[in-house]
């Protein structure tokens, strides 16, 4: 059934379930309180259109983390005593005769500080994770549940299947996609309140939605698409134009695989992806940037805090004779150019964006997304497992079918299939950029009742360009003037990866500065980030560095320790 883009349908909840069970999330007034109902007897609370599957109440201590090798760092959480609920909003079956439902998984703590923290998921999500409340940047040891907070995630309507597209089987049902675009939110979050106010006797006082990716992307949704359901949202890195962040995937995986063919022989008729750029090599473009553009912040300390100054130009390092590891080739510098131009169509229109030249170019956390490390012929390149299959078989219409990621990049042709991602037809009534990308400015309803955005970014990111999330920052200036000061603050993060990673500051707490906007109008300017020791690729571990809002940039003041975030201020370049 097609639902409309804007408004999920309110079967999932009766009209008097949300009256009795959710207040408007935006409403500071106390809620009327009713009695409190106990964790298991919430197994028979009656919500139209959602069965719930578990109810039990876990004690205090650690637990195993869904989907995460046990014994590998970050395969436990804390988790305070809770009561754990599992249910499915709208089991129903798709047109391709499997069955789907809006899975969540939803923990409520003995000792609750009245909040909602809704988790944001990442990729095409497909898992059914805990609601653990995980925060934004790296390293973090605590979270949201153990903060007080009610905690929901959801698996946005489906379930991964095995195989190497089964994370993406599901873009062959219409529903199934709009589901992961935005409805399976809107549901999850209306359960989640209803159930919030069962258990406790009272709604959330205050409602937030956190995430990183696909979740800084479905951050973004809320605000455009149901403005009243959060007062909050921290939007890291965002995913919020996924689809042609995956033709630029695309285009990368072409450019790159000219350099592997003439670094290394062919395996099986094929180049080994992960021969384009050695270690050396990486490291050499790293230094070579650092070198042009360290010090325009006025500092040389392995930093491009005044990024948009950095005019870097690969071609200066570009052999003019054999290759060694001081140069690099004409292929190699000719794919790395246009590839941080970004992908164009052969009327030179930008079809995603261009990217920053930053420190952390040489990291795996870039490179396993561009190059991969695999030494066959079967690239395990990010760009190639992950928005290669998702741009074939749920980012275009109609999709493709397909095990081989590889032929299908190889033969994307960007005047022919990229505009794909626009298209309609009989069976998907709803483009994938209407249905995934959260690209609109007009976030008005949610202004109005004191909505705020926070966005983070890395410099460093190799899926998602910071320069795009700069061009919606931007938008939103457009439209909301000096006002969008008190809207939305965004934050670089200089040599992090995506999400987190790089030799960076990613050790950050972006929950406590959005609370405190929220609740005490106290907007950041100025956000303490760490170098975690546990960062295989920071070389100061304990350097403290402030995160400042765009466009102010972090200024030594002359004086104190640069490895101490009180030495420096934030400035406008």
């Amino acid at each position: 059934m097609h639902r409309s883009p804007f408004h999920a349908p309110l079967s999932v909840l009766a009209a008097a379930a949300l009256l009795a069970a959710c207040s408007s999330p935006s409403d500071t007034r106390p809620a009327s309180a009713t009695a409190p109902t106990a964790c298991a007897q919430l197994a028979a609370t009656a919500l139209p259109g959602t069965r719930i599957t578990l109810t039990e109440s876990v004690a205090a201590g650690s637990i195993q983390l869904t989907g995460v090798q046990p014994g590998t760092p970050g395969s436990q959480a804390p988790v305070p005593a809770h009561c754990h609920v599992q249910g499915n909003i709208n089991e129903r079956t798709g047109i391709d005769g499997k069955r789907y439902a809006i899975g969540f998984d939803l923990r409520l703590p003995v000792q609750w500080n009245g909040r909602f923290f809704f988790q944001g998921g990442g990729g095409t999500d497909g898992t059914l994770r805990d609601a653990v409340g995980v925060l934004t940047g790296g390293g973090n040891t605590s979270n949201a549940l153990s903060q007080g907070y009610a905690v929901v995630f959801t698996d946005t309507g489906h379930r991964d299947e095995p195989g190497p597209n089964g994370p993406y089987q599901f873009g062959l049902d219409p529903q199934a996609r709009i589901d992961n675009g935005y409805n399976s939110m809107a549901e999850t979050g209306r359960v989640a309140k209803a159930l919030i106010g069962t258990h406790y006797g009272r709604a959330p006082q205050r409602s937030y939605f956190v995430g990183c990716s696909n979740g800084g992307r479905q951050a973004m949704m809320m605000t455009q698409r149901y403005p009243d359901m959060f007062d909050g949202v921290i939007a890291s890195a965002p995913a919020y134009r996924v689809p042609l962040a995956s033709v630029q995937a695309v285009y990368d995986t072409q450019l790159f695989a000219k350099a592997a063919a003439q670094n290394a022989p062919l395996v099986d008729g094929r180049p080994v992806l992960s021969k384009a750029f050695s270690t050396a090599d990486m490291k050499l473009l790293t230094n070579e940037v650092l070198n042009q553009c360290d010090a325009l912040d006025g500092l040389k300390d392995g930093i491009v805090a005044n990024f948009p100054a950095c005019r870097f130009k690969p071609e200066t390092l570009k052999c003019t004779g054999a290759k060694t590891d001081q140069c690099l080739t004409g292929t190699q510098v000719d794919a790395i150019t246009k590839s941080f131009a970004g992908v164009r169509d052969s009327s030179g229109k930008l079809l995603y964006s261009d990217w920053v030249f930053d420190a952390g170019l040489h990291s795996p956390e870039w490179t396993r997304w561009r190059f991969g490390d695999s030494a066959t012929a079967t690239s395990n390149a990010r760009n190639i497992i992950l928005m290669t299959g998702g741009l074939a078989m749920f980012f275009t219409t109609p999709p493709t079918v397909t095990n081989d990621f590889w032929s299908y990049a190889m033969a994307f042709d960007f005047d022919r299939d990229a505009p794909k991602v626009y298209a309609t037809n009989a069976t998907f009534r709803e483009s994938s950029m209407r249905s995934v990308a959260a690209d609109s400015t007009d976030v008005d309803a949610y202004v109005k009742h004191g909505g705020k955005l926070l966005f983070f970014h890395g410099q460093s990111d190799p899926v998602f360009s910071i320069n795009d999330t700069i061009r919606y920052v931007d938008g939103l200036r457009q439209r909301y003037g000096t006002r969008t000061d008190d809207i939305a603050r965004f934050f670089p993060v200089p040599n992090m990866a995506h999400c987190s990673g790089g030799p960076a500051t990613d050790q950050y707490d972006g929950l406590t500065a959005l609370v405190n906007w929220v609740e005490k109008g106290e907007a950041p300017s100025r956000i303490v980030a760490r170098a975690r020791p546990q960062n295989p690729d920071v070389t100061t571990p304990g350097r403290t560095r402030p995160l400042c809002a765009w466009p102010m940039q972090p200024r030594y003041n002359g004086a104190g320790s640069i490895e101490d975030a009180a030495s420096f201020s934030c400035r406008m370049p």
